[in-house]
């Protein structure tokens, strides 16, 4: 069975490939892509017979991945992702199954048999969608001289810096913090937060306009505008519906 991973971190592809390998005898590991363009190109190219495919890439989601494909594609799909949001989209999309990181052989495992059944159906009950996680309050944001401790109701957006990321908050407040938005976006998963662009991470709460466009901008509270990456623009719809 020739497979293709794509997945924008290689610690997931390592592992992902390391378990292949070492427990799934049948599966040929064809390629690996880090981007959705050269997914696509190599999908359509090689004609894999599975994808093990992250939804969140850097340049599209998974989803529109799949929808960008050639006609008469039909390879079978196992999303893998470190959020629990998709899951009922995944489910929706005819996914053979739907992994979180960081996958374990025995998801993985039953996974394959899964797909080697040709029974598409939701998540595996070893693997279900997760459950919500609980809101945090309050945030420990390192910087070079320490701790900051922050209401997380008091974060407006945070913009990326490279490896730093800086924090805007109420009253005015902003601090430039040492970790990525890719950090924090994971530990602010579940708290009404959305990666609305590659370089901005916004708190749904402190939007008071959303205006429309090829991927639109966001006014927050404080008055900051923030553009929609055309991309991520169903993703910020989708989470900004439940409010």
């Amino acid at each position: 069975m020739k497979v293709i991973i794509i997945d924008d971190s290689e610690d997931s592809v390592e592992k992902l490939s390391f378990l292949l390998k070492k427990y799934c005898p049948s599966i040929e590991l064809a390629a690996v892509a880090t981007t959705g363009k050269e997914g696509i190109v190599l999908v359509n190219q090689q004609k894999p017979d599975l994808l093990f495919l992250d939804i969140e890439l850097e340049d599209m989601t998974g989803f529109e991945l799949l929808e960008r494909l050639e006609e008469g594609s039909d390879c079978k799909v196992i999303f893998t992702t470190a959020h629990d949001k998709y899951a009922i989209k995944a489910i929706r999309s005819h996914a053979i199954d739907y992994l979180l990181k960081p996958i374990s052989k025995d998801d993985l495992l039953a996974a394959i048999q899964r797909l080697e059944n040709t029974e598409p159906v939701a998540p595996n009950p070893s693997n279900p969608t997760p459950q919500k996680r609980e809101k945090l309050e309050k945030i420990a944001f390192t910087t070079s001289d320490g701790l900051v401790f922050k209401k997380v109701a008091d974060i407006i957006h945070c913009e990326s810096d490279r490896n730093y990321t800086m924090v805007f908050f109420v009253n005015n407040e902003k601090l430039l913090v040492a970790k990525t938005l890719k950090d924090i976006d994971e530990t602010l998963d579940g708290s009404g937060f959305c990666r609305i662009h590659h370089s901005h991470l916004v708190n749904l709460n402190h939007i008071t306009r959303y205006v429309r466009g090829d991927g639109g901008y966001v006014i927050m509270s404080n008055g900051d505008n923030i553009n929609v990456a055309r991309n991520r623009k169903e993703i910020f719809l989708e989470s900004f519906s439940k409010f």
